[in-house]
C-alpha cells in the first residue's frame, strides 16, 4: 500500500500481511452531477437480481474529483464516475451504484470487496477552467465511454435525484463472491455505508453528456435524457469504522 496507514489486526482485509487497502480513507470532493431520466424498465432489468425497490426513472451522473485522496496519495488525486439510482429497501431510502469507474486500483479494491461497488477501472480527464466551466472524459483501457461538459447558468434549474427535500441517504448493494470450484455464487450479502458528507449548495448550470458505445460497459445503452446539472464541493470527506454507518443488511446466499 501507499501512504502511512496502520495495519489493523484482523480487518478482514486479504492478504493480512499485504493488503490492498486500508480501512480508512479522507479527501475533499470536485463533483458534477449530470441528472438524466431513463426508460425505467432498463433499469428495473438492470436490478432485477437485487432485493431493491426502484423510486423513480432518474439517473445521476457524478464526475467526482477527490484531490488529496488518502488512498491515491501517489497520483495526487482520485476521480470516480458514479451511476446511481434511488432506491428502497425496507426502512432504508438510499441509492445503488449500477455502474462506477475508479482511476485508483485501492479504491476499486475497497469498493468491490467491502461493499459490492460496480468499480471499475478507468482513466479520466476533469479540467476545471477560469470561467468556472468543467469538460472531461472517461476511458477504460484506451476505449472511450464518456465525454461530458458543464457551463455555470444561475437561471438553470437545480434538479436533484428525487424532487422535494427528503434525499437518498447512504448507498446500497449486493455484494458477491463468485465460487471458487464452480460457475455460481459462493455468497452474496447486502451491505450499506452511510458517509459523513457535506456539500456545499449546488451552482446550476447547463451541461452536455456523450456515452460511447462499449460492449464491456454498456452505459450508452441507457440512453439518457438530460434534465439538470449542477456543480458541488465538499472541504472534508472521509470513511472508516469510527466516522460511518457501515451495516451487513442480510446474508442471501448461502
Amino acid at each position: 500500500m501507499f501512504g502511512s496507514y496502520e495495519l489493523k489486526p484482523n480487518s478482514g482485509v486479504n492478504p493480512p500481511y499485504s493488503p490492498a487497502y486500508p480501512v480508512e480513507w479522507g479527501c475533499s470532493l470536485r463533483t458534477v452531477e449530470i441528472m438524466t431520466r431513463v426508460e425505467q424498465s432498463k433499469l428495473q432489468k438492470l436490478l432485477a437480481d437485487a432485493p431493491f425497490e426502484l423510486v423513480n426513472d432518474r439517473v445521476a451522473f457524478r464526475f467526482m474529483t477527490s484531490p488529496g485522496h488518502s488512498l491515491a496519495i501517489h497520483a495526487g488525486e482520485m476521480f470516480d464516475l458514479m451511476i446511481s439510482v434511488p432506491v428502497r429497501y425496507k426502512d432504508l431510502f438510499t441509492e445503488t451504484h449500477i455502474f462506477m469507474y475508479c482511476s485508483d486500483p485501492m479504491g476499486i479494491c475497497a469498493g468491490r470487496e467491502v461493499f459490492g461497488y460496480t468499480k471499475k477501472d478507468a482513466h479520466y480527464t476533469f479540467d476545471e477552467r477560469p470561467d468556472g466551466s468543467i469538460v472531461g472524459s472517461v476511458t477504460r483501457r484506451a476505449i472511450p465511454l464518456a465525454d461530458f461538459s458543464f457551463t455555470p447558468d444561475p437561471a438553470a434549474p437545480t434538479v436533484r435525484i428525487v424532487d422535494g427535500d427528503a434525499l437518498p441517504a447512504g448507498e446500497i448493494h449486493v455484494r458477491r463472491l463468485p465460487h471458487p470450484e464452480r460457475l455460481e455464487t459462493a455468497y452474496a450479502d447486502i451491505a450499506y455505508r452511510r458517509t459523513p458528507l457535506k456539500y456545499s449548495v449546488p451552482k446550476p448550470g447547463r451541461a452536455t453528456l456523450n456515452l460511447h458505445p462499449s460492449v464491456y460497459d454498456p452505459i450508452a445503452e441507457l440512453e439518457p435524457e438530460i434534465i439538470g446539472a449542477h456543480f458541488m464541493t465538499s472541504d472534508v470527506y472521509g470513511g472508516g469504522f469510527g466516522v460511518e454507518d457501515r451495516r451487513l443488511l442480510e446474508r442471501l446466499i448461502p
